[in-house]
């Protein structure tokens, strides 16, 4: 051949290799233009090129510089979010250390629970024994309204815990209001045993259990306060599930196991409505011949809505209080590569005689509305009238 169609030949070839490159490289989500002396090549972007696409022009032409980690994170956020399911979500690294912490057997920080009240600030609720706070001379009923120089009065009750739990500093000193008294505290964080489970007996030998969460720890405290209460000739139980969110499935199903033998289911789970459900039976032999009432209310979701249906389909347990939260899907999460997470939803869960609650709730079969006094002085169980009704319906 001569020179003339050797020419015609190799470029025939480069333009071949340049499509191929081309094709590849679209496929990968990017726009490349390759010119090839007669004419402009332009690749086209994958199903998820839109991505790659508008993070290039913003990191390039936005006026001002931007953080490209936060930039991702966001679109993470907003690809998650775009599901429309409210518990699939994204967390960056510091809300999944948040998250995981908030159902683990210890985290850092004063070793108190708190609330918001009212304008006034943030409310003590309980103090944790052998904790920063208990050491420091904090109490029960106690209100907030300072941390480290910054008022409460409109502080979330998310913003002041997170400022309490921060490991910028090792100390954090609080101002609280006792009796018209304004007393000052400066406490030194430390690592703080995690309760979610309180107890104690009240008139009647009837015992009284508060679960907070279903987490890691949650099954053995359980255990160990029912026995606690048992022993000291307990004769009923009122287990109060009040804004409980939930937690870990596999907790829930020991802790209602408790009350069940082995041939009773607890629940089930299901991938989709036309799917067979999975039925998971309890793991003891173990039952109880005592009454039992559930306190429940609006914000008693999840793990907590499964512990409900069991014992009041399985055991007879009565419930009082206010119709549950209906979470009834289950979640799984991913770590990701950034230190980040994903939770995302699985299945549905079934109460133990194939009912869906997701969206509905769990009816109380007592339902009680707590009045004025109670929302003024929470801290008093004379103001619970669900609690009150509970005792009542008990005896």
């Amino acid at each position: 051949m001569d020179n003339k169609e050797d020419n015609r030949v190799l470029g025939a070839a480069k333009y071949a290799m340049l499509c191929l490159v081309s094709l590849l490289v679209g496929a990968m989500g990017m726009y490349l233009y390759y010119n090839t002396g007669d004419r402009v090549v332009k690749t086209y972007p994958g199903k998820y090129g839109i991505l790659d696409e508008v993070t290039g022009i913003l990191s390039k032409e936005y006026y001002k510089d931007i953080d490209k980690d936060k930039l991702i994170e966001g679109a993470v956020s907003g690809l998650v979010d775009s599901i429309g399911d409210k518990h699939t979500s994204y967390f960056t690294k510091e809300e999944a250390k948040s998250f995981k912490e908030s159902l683990s057997d210890s985290y850092y920080g004063i070793g108190a629970v708190i609330f918001k009240l009212n304008d006034e600030g943030i409310t003590v609720k309980k103090v944790f024994d052998d904790s920063p706070a208990k050491n420091a001379g904090v109490q029960i009923g106690d209100i907030i309204i300072s941390i480290d120089g910054k008022s409460t009065k409109d502080m979330t009750v998310d913003k002041a815990a997170s400022t309490l739990k921060s490991n910028k500093s090792p100390k954090t000193t609080i101002v609280v209001k006792r009796n018209d008294e304004d007393l000052t505290f400066e406490i030194t964080k430390s690592t703080v045993p995690l309760k979610s489970v309180s107890g104690e007996m009240l008139d009647n030998k009837v015992g009284y259990i508060v679960i907070d969460m279903f987490g890691e720890s949650t099954y053995e405290e359980f255990k160990r306060e029912l026995g606690r209460l048992e022993a000291q000739g307990m004769k009923s139980l009122i287990i109060d599930l009040r804004d409980n969110g939930g937690g870990y499935l596999s907790t829930v199903l020991y802790m209602a196991s408790e009350f069940l033998d082995s041939n009773t289911v607890v629940l089930q789970t299901r991938v989709s409505e036309k799917a067979e459900a999975k039925k998971y039976y309890s793991v003891s032999n173990d039952t109880k011949n005592y009454k039992v009432v559930v306190l429940v209310n609006e914000n008693t979701a999840s793990a907590s809505e499964i512990m409900t249906a069991a014992l009041k389909e399985q055991y007879g347990a009565t419930i009082v209080g206010k119709t549950t939260y209906g979470k009834g899907t289950v979640q799984l999460t991913k770590e990701l590569s950034n230190g980040g997470m994903i939770k995302y939803t699985t299945e549905e869960w079934l109460t133990s005689k194939g009912n869906s609650i997701n969206e509905v709730g769990i009816t109380p079969d007592i339902e009680v509305d707590l009045t004025e006094d109670y929302l003024n002085n929470p801290l008093d169980k004379k103001n619970d009238a669900q609690l009150q009704k509970a005792i009542e319906v008990i005896k």
